[in-house]
């Protein structure tokens, strides 16, 4: 299976790395004999039909900044050129995406699309803005398009929904979808800190970014949310039809009083009444009440009632392994239709 790969960040290096270190076990375990021919970045791309070496792209990356100064790679050239030039089944997208119009990455999607490529992605603001759309284009072009790594990183919440729960109806959803957010929040209960002292002990262990607007501020967990409504639920939806605040306005003193009612803050997520994200109050002993940087979802499933799974929410390691799930799920959805050979 040829693989182009665009974006070579934490997430892809470590996707390159894990299917080179597993290749003998993936083979023999799921048939799959994974080969990364061409790989994009900001500076250009590389191309080979023998496949790419890890060790040698990684130290290409580091000593240069691109892997397009690796032997044979083509300067300047962007991750379009890439899709239209080379030869490859899959499609991995990890670019960085921005959630105003969704490019690169939404483009780069698009292109595959065309080409009848498959697409794996593990980006957030393509589906938040078009994920109904894109799913329909798949369909269109006869290509599958698969990206359980957008919500819960290595924690299979979409693929819970899609294979555990298969067959059930998933009524509604209601969840903490932001590992960021959470942390912040139980520094605060915990050690009786700031937001922004809980912020900045989050930026030093690389939990937040600099700029941390997409998760305090709810956009993050929106996305997440948009993603799993079209997934579990069958809905129409993008990230305009979602009612987004975040816990910017969280002090100390309400974590306190809120404690003493027997309650928690915490950043919800819920596709009803109305979709929407914000900073809510929930029982301490509620299954939601996770702390840390965990992430938790409660389907309400007819028939079932409160289903309710606990992951962590990401990680470059737990992010790769995602799409190598998300490979080995492509596999057999096509030997299910007679493609795989």
């Amino acid at each position: 299976m040829r693989i182009a790969l665009i974006g070579y960040g934490v997430v892809a290096r470590n996707f390159h790395e894990i299917i080179e270190e597993k290749k003998d076990e993936i083979k023999k375990r799921y048939g799959i004999v994974p080969k990364i021919v061409a790989i994009c970045d900001r500076g250009g791309y590389v191309h080979s039909r023998r496949g790419l070496s890890y060790e040698k792209l990684v130290k290409v990356k580091e000593e240069t900044g691109t892997v397009a100064s690796y032997e044979g790679g083509i300067r300047g050239a962007r991750g379009i050129d890439m899709i239209d030039e080379v030869e490859a089944e899959v499609l991995v997208e990890a670019s960085v995406a921005n959630f105003e119009n969704g490019q690169p990455a939404l483009d780069h999607i698009i292109r595959a699309f065309e080409r009848r490529m498959h697409v794996i992605t593990c980006n957030k603001p393509p589906l938040a803005l078009a994920m109904p759309s894109l799913i329909e284009m798949a369909w269109h072009y006869g290509v599958e398009f698969l990206y359980s790594g957008t919500v819960g990183g290595g924690t299979p919440f979409l693929s819970f929904t899609s294979r555990a729960l298969r067959g059930n109806n998933v009524k509604s959803i209601r969840g903490i979808l932001n590992g960021t957010s959470n942390y912040v929040l139980t520094q605060m209960l915990e050690r009786n800190l700031s937001l922004e002292e809980a912020l900045e002990e989050a930026r030093r262990l690389g939990y937040a970014e600099e700029d941390p607007t997409l998760d305090i501020g709810g956009f993050d967990a929106a996305a997440k949310l948009v993603i799993l409504m079209n997934h579990a639920m069958g809905e129409r939806v993008t990230i305009r039809d979602i009612k987004i605040s975040g816990i910017e306005h969280v002090t100390l003193d309400m974590v306190k009083e809120s404690l003493k009612r027997g309650r928690v803050i915490k950043l919800i997520a819920r596709s009803s009444p109305k979709p929407q994200v914000s900073a809510e109050e929930i029982d301490v002993n509620e299954p939601l009440n996770v702390g840390g940087t965990l992430n938790a979802v409660s389907f309400d499933v007819e028939g079932l009632g409160e289903v309710v799974l606990i992951g962590r929410g990401a990680g470059g390691r737990e992010t790769a392994c995602s799409i190598l799930r998300d490979l080995v799920e492509l596999k057999d959805r096509l030997s299910l239709k007679g493609l795989w050979t």
